[in-house]
């Protein structure tokens, strides 16, 4: 049950399968079906040095940029925070699509506490198969979202190298997410029948405290803006913060 009680400034950082240290950088490389055509596909997700306080518990704001057939056509800010079991909870998502390197429109912003949305799990601490589905996002009217855990302790290969220890979440009942030790998500696969993006992880690596700054700014950015595209989700929140 989630509960800002149970939170540690900073989180406490103990569970392996979700990076939540500044500067990891995460890059997975597959294909996205869009207009009934499949097209490259890349996501880049940092962890940023950036935080906000949401529900009374102090989140971190993870970067994710989408880049297909060359061209950046999705950034977005996940919230989460993790708590002294090592539950990394979910609170809160703001996307931004583009055309042409333009601003085309914001999508799937939402905070904890605002409007009735509730913080969701993002992943268990201590992940067993046959557990009940958990909730990942609870936004009344506009999205709900569930994930089982499927397996643990397995031994998987991609690009970047072969893991051991992996966890598989079923994420809406369409996609598997393979979750290693140290680097998390390192594949992407849909179920049989689902058309959606396939991922494989392809490089994982510590930035620069320069790329970090960059970053970090690109996700302020990110929460700023939505307090103009989304204020009634936003304006009245805690504005996002550098920890330096």
């Amino acid at each position: 049950m989630f509960d800002p009680k149970h939170f540690e400034s900073g989180g406490s950082d103990v569970n392996p399968w979700v990076p939540m240290t500044p500067g990891v950088q995460i890059i997975r490389k597959g294909t996205v079906f869009i207009g009934g055509r499949t097209v490259p596909h890349l996501t880049v997700t940092t962890i940023t040095d950036v935080t906000k306080k949401i529900n009374g518990v102090q989140a971190l704001l993870v970067l994710d940029q989408d880049i297909d057939g060359g061209q950046v056509s999705e950034q977005a800010v996940d919230y989460l925070a993790e708590d002294v079991g090592g539950h990394v909870w979910y609170l809160g998502s703001y996307t931004e699509a583009y055309e042409g390197g333009q601003f085309l429109n914001a999508q799937d912003a939402w905070l904890a506490g605002v409007n009735g949305a509730i913080a969701g799990l993002w992943f268990p601490g201590d992940p067993q198969p046959g557990s009940q589905p958990f909730s990942q996002v609870q936004v009344p009217g506009v999205e709900r979202s569930a994930a089982l855990v499927v397996q643990v302790g397995q031994r998987k290969c991609v690009p970047f190298d072969c893991f051991k220890d992996v966890v598989v979440l079923q994420e809406a009942g369409s996609e598997n997410k393979y979750w290693a030790p140290g680097v998390g998500q390192i594949l992407t696969e849909p179920l049989s029948g689902a058309a959606q993006e396939i991922e494989q992880l392809i490089n994982v690596k510590e930035l620069s405290p320069s790329a970090l700054a960059e970053l970090s700014a690109e996700a302020l950015k990110l929460d700023k803006h939505a307090v103009q595209t989304v204020p009634s989700v936003f304006a009245a929140s805690n504005p996002a913060v550098r920890v330096r």
